[in-house]
């Protein structure tokens, strides 16, 4: 019998004060304010976090005004069947890239690039891998649940137009942002990616698995 090792992959980046940040975002303040240990009756902890830091998704409403906030989009767009896509050595992803990709439609379509050696770095690095905005439309035909990526933005840092982000947007699809695909072969899988149930926001932290087997994830 398979380990467990072999049937689920652990996307999500541990949050804490090391946690790589967007620029201008704070990292996570994580406290104790009460212990056991100390005496107290208890053990409780407290945490400040941004929406956009760590593992999240971004509803449309991040880049469309007006747009599907994180409560307001439909729960089958946070789990389902999944196409891990391996798209190593570019600096930008084209339409060309995908579209050999032969994606079938009404899957979660997570991208697999070098993004993944800068993801575990303590700091910034603005040299990542982009999604064009050619690619970016491509992708929103192939109707997916979401995208996903395994940095902190689809597009360029420099310049605030967001295309690739603002195309998915209008498209009404959620993008799933800082994914740790870099141990998880290209294939098909089960993926489960749900937000906290937080109410006029644009964005949430999740818990990003993908599950080799079906049978397993349907147990879960």
């Amino acid at each position: 019998m398979k380990g467990t090792k072999d049937v689920l992959f652990d996307l999500t980046l541990p949050l804490g004060p090391e946690t790589l940040v967007y620029p201008g975002d704070s990292p996570p303040v994580i406290a104790r304010v009460s212990d056991l240990r100390v005496g107290d009756p208890l053990t409780a902890s407290y945490i400040a976090l941004g929406c956009h830091v760590g593992t999240h998704i971004d509803a449309p409403a991040h880049f469309l005004s007006g747009g599907a906030t994180i409560g307001e989009l439909p729960l089958e767009v946070f789990y389902g069947p999944a196409r891990v896509c391996s798209l190593l050595g570019r600096k930008e992803i084209g339409a060309q890239d995908v579209n050999a990709l032969d994606l079938p439609e009404g899957r979660h379509i997570l991208l697999r690039t070098d993004n993944a050696a800068l993801l575990h770095q303590p700091s910034w690095n603005g040299e990542y891998t982009t999604l064009s905005r050619e690619a970016a439309l491509y992708l929103a035909s192939r109707n997916p649940r979401s995208v996903g990526f395994d940095y902190y933005s689809l597009d360029p840092a420099e310049g605030m137009d967001f295309p690739a982000h603002r195309i998915l947007a209008r498209w009404n699809i959620p993008v799933y942002v800082c994914l740790d695909l870099w141990r998880v072969p290209p294939g098909d899988y089960i993926f489960h990616g749900f937000p906290l149930r937080i109410e006029r926001v644009e964005a949430s932290p999740v818990r990003a698995l993908l599950f080799a087997d079906p049978a397993l994830s349907q147990c879960v």
